[in-house]
């Protein structure tokens, strides 16, 4: 498994870039193909839920699943599939039905970078490759985002019209939000503000092309007894034709200072540099 890394002034992404592990190495691999990881500064923002090993075998294995992680899923089917348990003489599950292309694309810009991703873990099935392109700015006050499902050929496109329905197939992009953010929604569902214990505000924005919404999630945190209520910011909608397309945005509101002097005491964060 590889990952891609951008970062600009304080901010760091993280995306799940490869194709995932096969066989005997996929007990503990998660389907989070193309998934995202965001910190601003050392306080974590978008996340995915963790591992849920410790918590029993429900939570490990929901953890493993694709709606536990940052990316985009469609009809509720994870990008990878987990096998029966008992695959194993331990009773472990492998990871089946894998992406088995996962292309990564760096390109430096005059205003940042840019990260361009794609995976085949629903052509089979759906006929469909998810594309996914990161821009980062320079100053890292901006992460701009698209995600796109579409076919790549007539075989495909045989596919796409023997599953879709007339109202179009379902997809769902996640943005999990660690427990220390505090996210608000506007009233016309256009916009989520998510505001960090440094103080910072980051706002999330879509094209339209989705509905924006919060939901439940958690966060599964090793040192904790249980799981983390959190939420997470999701963007649904449903594919009716060959290609959709989905714009988003994260960045900075403009009265978030650029140097942000973030000691909160009795934080455990505030003992890592």
């Amino acid at each position: 498994m590889g990952y891609a890394r951008l970062a600009a002034g304080r901010t760091t992404l993280i995306v799940d870039a490869d194709t995932p592990p096969s066989g005997a190495a996929s007990v503990e691999a998660h389907a989070s193909t193309l998934g995202i990881e965001l910190t601003s500064g050392r306080r974590p923002m978008i996340v995915n839920c963790g591992s849920g090993a410790r918590f029993g075998e429900e939570w490990r294995r929901a953890s493993r699943a694709t709606p536990s992680h940052a990316t985009m899923m469609i009809e509720g089917v994870s990008s990878s599939h987990l096998g029966p348990k008992g695959r194993l003489a331990n009773g472990d599950e492998l990871l089946t039905e894998l992406p088995t292309q996962v292309q990564c694309a760096f390109s430096d810009l005059d205003n940042g970078r840019k990260l361009e991703l794609s995976h085949n873990g629903y052509q089979a099935s759906h006929g469909l490759t998810h594309a996914r392109i990161l821009h980062l700015s320079a100053d890292g006050r901006t992460l701009e985002g698209q995600d796109l499902l579409t076919t790549l050929g007539p075989n495909d496109e045989t596919v796409f019209d023997k599953v879709q329905t007339p109202g179009g197939l379902p997809f769902v992009i996640r943005f999990h939000l660690h427990p220390d953010v505090i996210p608000a929604i506007d009233v016309a569902c256009t916009t989520v503000s998510l505001t960090l214990k440094s103080g910072e505000i980051w706002q999330l924005r879509h094209d339209g092309t989705a509905k924006l919404g919060l939901a439940p999630s958690v966060y599964l945190q090793n040192r904790r007894l249980k799981p983390l209520a959190t939420q997470q910011v999701v963007l649904s909608g449903r594919a009716m034709a060959y290609a959709t397309r989905v714009r988003w945005s994260l960045a900075k509101t403009q009265d978030t200072p650029t140097a942000v002097r973030d000691f909160a005491k009795a934080d455990p964060l505030d003992a890592i540099d």
